[in-house]
């Protein structure tokens, strides 16, 4: 009976049982070489596993498929047929198994960040200005969601990534430190009661500005170190934002403590003076934060990436003294 003859009794469960990627792959290098002997080079095949391979697909679709000549085979025109259906299909499985990559130069994605205000003072301007040369199609929306609404958002990919201060927010999430923060005074330079050094018992005496930003347990066990009974410090106001001390303090005799980074950027532009604390108050890590169900996500690696190049602990400190 003549190859083109056969015809299998029931094609479509035929099909689902022996087709398979290399069988497509082999069908398709085959028709691409016009030649048995090349395709198993180009497959790391020996001649008769070509041959046993062009046999199963034969008998699958009813066809000859290829047809020996003098040198190699040609097509059959059911063969010519299939060849377009399966190089997409062969196009297709071949994505889903190679890991995408994301091209910040080109690419266009709104990552939503979620940082505090301090964090949008500190990160913010390095990063755009990073991108508008590296990445000018990439938007960042920065947002400041509740603790709740940060974990569900980090888990359902509607925040890409978190930056900051941040507790234990479960197992199913990945952090990597950026750097120890820690607080310092901040005062007038101008400031009738300190000359470039604070002494314990002054802070009985000088009044102070306190932030308390909402969740921030760090800047709540700063006000208990100085309302503890060694150092019962005077607190003139209570604030919720960090970024209102500096202002404050510059029009006033009010001292404040504030974290590090952020007195060092706002004391040359307010003409203030950055003061060691007298008492030993907490320190707390800045970190990234992301879901373990982005951990592999191209583009979420490269913004992870770049915040690391920019803010690691070092880059931070060299900054802070420039």
């Amino acid at each position: 009976m003549p190859q083109s003859d056969i015809k299998p009794r029931h094609p479509s469960r035929l099909l689902s049982r022996q087709l398979d990627l290399n069988l497509l792959e082999l069908f398709e290098t085959v028709y691409r070489t016009r030649n048995l002997t090349a395709a198993g080079s180009q497959l790391g095949l020996t001649l008769p596993a070509v041959s046993r391979g062009i046999s199963r697909l034969k008998e699958m679709y009813g066809d000859a498929l290829f047809v020996r000549q003098q040198r190699g085979v040609v097509p059959t025109p059911f063969a010519d047929t299939l060849v377009t259906p399966v190089a997409s299909a062969l196009e297709i499985l071949r994505s889903t198994v190679q890991r995408p990559t994301f091209r910040p130069d080109v690419e266009a994605r709104t990552f939503r960040v979620a940082m505090s205000d301090i964090g949008e003072r500190l990160f913010l301007p390095r990063l755009m200005s990073h991108l508008a040369k590296a990445a000018p199609r990439v938007v960042v929306d920065a947002v400041s969601p509740s603790l709740g609404e940060l974990h569900d958002g980090l888990a359902s990919g509607q925040i890409d990534l978190a930056v900051g201060y941040l507790s234990d927010l479960g197992k199913q999430m990945h952090q990597r430190r950026l750097f120890h923060e820690r607080f310092v005074y901040v005062a007038r330079k101008s400031h009738p009661g300190i000359h470039g050094k604070l002494r314990r018992e002054q802070l009985r005496e000088l009044r102070h500005v306190i932030a308390g930003p909402e969740g921030m347990q760090h800047a709540t066990s700063v006000e208990k170190v100085l309302s503890g009974p060694r150092v019962k410090a005077r607190v003139a106001l209570r604030v919720h934002s960090f970024l209102c001390v500096g202002p404050i303090v510059a029009s006033t005799d009010l001292i404040g403590p504030v974290p590090s980074n952020l007195g060092a950027m706002v004391a040359t532009h307010m003409d203030l003076q950055l003061l060691e604390p007298p008492v030993l108050f907490p320190g707390f890590d800045v970190t990234l934060t992301w879901h373990q169900r982005f951990h592999r996500d191209p583009g979420s690696e490269w913004l992870r990436g770049v915040l690391i190049a920019l803010f690691d602990s070092q880059t931070v400190a060299a900054d802070a003294h420039a």
